[in-house]
């Protein structure tokens, strides 16, 4: 399985607004047409397709965030239909070797809402550690970068 980060032209945006999680998890990720037009807003916004062989499983979006000068996972979302088969955690892993790759990017945050118990537990088993700050209904998570 190869995941692969695509930058989104107008056909794979519109393959990434197709993605949806599942109904139960619908309280906790933005939907991808929200986090893209939240990208056509903030130009700091970097989305992301997530595919694998060609075909779109999943969506991202990092920023350097001008409020705290810190750099965000703002989404990270696995289509229903393709959860649980590993992309997720690749998605994640490629999202992070890219975002290590900025200078000055030593540290890297998200929000996960308090109810997402699984997501927490899953960003945990990735090196993300809560930061004890909580921000609207989401506990912010760290995880911090071992610069060669």
């Amino acid at each position: 399985m190869t995941v692969v980060l695509k930058t989104l032209g107008e056909t794979e945006r519109e393959a990434v607004v197709a993605l949806h999680v599942a109904d139960e998890q619908s309280d906790f990720v933005a939907t991808n047409a929200e986090s893209l037009e939240e990208a056509d807003e903030n130009p700091a916004c970097v989305p992301l397709g997530i595919f694998v062989n060609d075909q779109p499983v999943g969506f991202a979006m990092y920023t350097l965030d001008a409020d705290d000068g810190n750099w965000w996972i703002y989404r990270l979302m696995i289509d229903e239909r393709f959860q649980k088969r590993g992309y997720g955690r690749a998605g994640l892993r490629a999202v992070v070797e890219r975002m290590a790759a900025i200078p000055g990017c030593d540290a890297i945050y998200l929000g996960v809402v308090k109810e997402n118990r699984s997501a927490a537990a899953f960003y945990r088993q990735e090196g993300f550690r809560e930061t004890g700050q909580i921000l609207g209904d989401e506990t912010v998570m760290r995880l911090e970068l071992k610069k060669a």
